[in-house]
């Protein structure tokens, strides 16, 4: 198996030799699922190995079981102290400005920086001059942390007013369609108060006409009831059945 976690501070020791790290030995190697594995060897066993490298933007430790590499693909070399620092530090200035991780980015790369020029061992001009570089490389790394912060402040600001717009027009598009509600319910209330008052008015209409309706038709129960009276006298000239009285009676 093996096992990850995050790596130590990697600033160099006052009380630590440059000649003993001087040089740094770093590994490569494929585990048998494909990922490869590159870094800083930390230490070596029968069974595992030990390797400080580089994820994203952190620095972690990893131990790795023999059993899980692809002894073919194992390589290991001796590299300068310095020169590795160094590499560290350009990855990490690469990656700045990508708005990942760019705080520690910077703080890596300026940290590795320091640590390659406290790596200069000779006093030769060339030497003075790597530190010259190493020192104008921190600066511009310090200004541009200072251009990124206010980027980053600017873009919060662009995000706030963009939020803002978003939302008005949100809003807006909410109370346009409050606005269409409650104009279609009105509508609605317009139609059903107009048919109430149809209905009332058609009620009225029909209780007047109600009285002359019972009239008529008393009138005209009235004509039928003669006629039956008429024909019944034909038919008991003499009134010998009882009759029934068919005359109009109207209550109103």
């Amino acid at each position: 198996g093996r096992t990850e976690q995050k790596g130590p501070e990697l600033l160099l020791d006052k009380n630590t030799s440059k000649a003993r790290i001087s040089s740094i030995r770093t590994v490569d190697f494929y585990l048998r699922d494909g990922k490869l594995i590159f870094g800083k060897l930390i230490s070596e066993d029968r069974n595992k190995v030990t390797v400080e490298r580089i994820e994203g933007s952190k620095i972690i430790v990893g131990t790795y079981s023999k059993r899980d590499m692809d002894p073919r693909t194992l390589q290991a070399k001796n590299v300068s102290a310095n020169k590795y620092y160094l590499e560290l530090a350009e990855y990490f200035a690469g990656r700045t400005f990508d708005f990942t991780d760019d705080p520690d980015d910077f703080i890596q790369a300026i940290r590795f920086y320091r640590i390659a020029k406290q790596l200069i061992e000779g006093t030769s001009e060339l030497d003075i001059e790597k530190s010259k570089e190493i020192d104008r490389k921190v600066a511009q790394l310090e200004a541009d942390r200072e251009v990124w912060t206010k980027q980053v402040q600017s873009r919060a600001k662009l995000s706030e007013l963009e939020f803002q717009a978003e939302f008005q027009k949100r809003f807006s598009e909410l109370e346009a369609k409050i606005d269409a509600s409650a104009q279609k319910i009105d509508e609605i209330v317009a139609k059903i108060n107009e048919a109430l008052a149809d209905v009332k008015q058609n009620s009225e209409t029909l209780e007047k006409n109600i009285p002359a309706m019972e009239q008529d038709l008393r009138r005209r129960l009235d004509v039928l009831g003669a006629e039956v009276e008429a024909n019944r006298r034909l038919l008991d000239p003499y009134g010998r059945y009882p009759r029934r009285n068919y005359g109009y009676r109207s209550r109103y």
